[in-house]
């Protein structure tokens, strides 16, 4: 089909008509399919926009899947957000969460079915309310953190990356190492990969060197602009619903004949046991040279 719109391209604007500033699109949310994402599942990086999917490579060989990338985290949401699924998640399913929460607060607006009012009341957040395929206590609402990265190489090009549960801690520890330096995660650039002491997509990040000054002037404009917002959640896209890709909880729990899941009231009062904060994956902030 044929461009119906632009049939006067040798007219010229009349002088009556010249916009005294840009021209901006007014349509341009039709143009707009949401924000990418960056999918960790199956422990490979692969950019999803839209139905599009990239697999990122290693730069010498594009037939191998690259082991880690390097990014600048923008952005993150100051809450964990919590997803879940009536029945727990099907490996390789589509379907959007049965309820979730960008704030860890109370269901979003456009939850399918809000499961409380409040996330601190569900049922399903209590700790108990899963059993995991070892038998271990867990929570059938899946905790995450969601964060606004972008590309070292494209900067102006921000996704989203939702950092599982199983990766929280390495985060938080992350985190904590760049504060006592001073330094925030926006000023450093990250190397993000894959623990493969463990069976489950677990990341590990590492501070590989500060930005410079021209990076940093990209960097700033773009947590300035409202798709980083929409990326952690904190602002609701117009007319959009959480379009990420499935959260990929671990396998559901089964009974002995292999065909039930083995369900677990909820257990509201009892005290979690804390689990052992896990050795840093990687040494972060050893090769950067800080000021002390």
């Amino acid at each position: 089909m044929s461009n119906q719109v632009t049939t006067f391209e040798s007219a010229k604007v009349p002088a009556f008509l010249k916009s005294q500033g840009k021209v901006a699109n007014a349509f341009a949310a039709l143009m707009r399919s949401g924000f990418k994402v960056l999918s960790i599942k199956s422990k490979v990086f692969t950019i999803i926009d839209g139905e599009n999917r990239q697999l990122i490579t290693k730069p010498d060989d594009p037939d191998t899947p690259a082991a880690s990338i390097e990014v600048v985290i923008l952005h993150s949401n100051p809450n964990k957000s919590r997803v879940y699924y009536k029945g727990g998640y099907e490996e390789g399913s589509s379907n959007k969460p049965t309820c979730y929460s960008n704030d860890n607060i109370a269901p979003a607006a456009d939850a399918a079915e809000p499961q409380a009012k409040k996330c601190a009341t569900c049922p399903h957040a209590q700790y108990g309310s899963r059993i995991t395929e070892n038998g271990k206590k867990s929570f059938a609402c899946s905790e995450s953190m969601r964060l606004a990265i972008a590309p070292a190489g494209q900067l102006n090009d921000p996704m989203l990356l939702r950092v599982p549960p199983t990766s929280l801690k390495i985060l938080g520890k992350y985190g904590n190492d760049l504060a006592l330096k001073g330094v925030e995660p926006h000023q450093v650039v990250t190397r993000i990969g894959f623990d493969y002491t463990v069976s489950h997509p677990a990341l590990t990040f590492k501070a590989v060197r500060f930005v410079t000054e021209d990076m940093y002037a990209q960097i700033l404009e773009t947590r300035a602009g409202e798709t980083v917002e929409f990326i952690t959640g904190v602002k609701q896209m117009p007319g959009q619903d959480d379009d990420d890709e499935p959260f990929v909880q671990p396998p559901k729990a089964k009974s002995d004949d292999g065909e039930e899941p083995v369900a677990a009231k909820p257990v509201a009062k009892e005290k979690q046991t804390k689990a052992p904060v896990p050795a840093p994956v990687v040494d972060v902030l050893d090769d950067l040279e800080f000021d002390d």
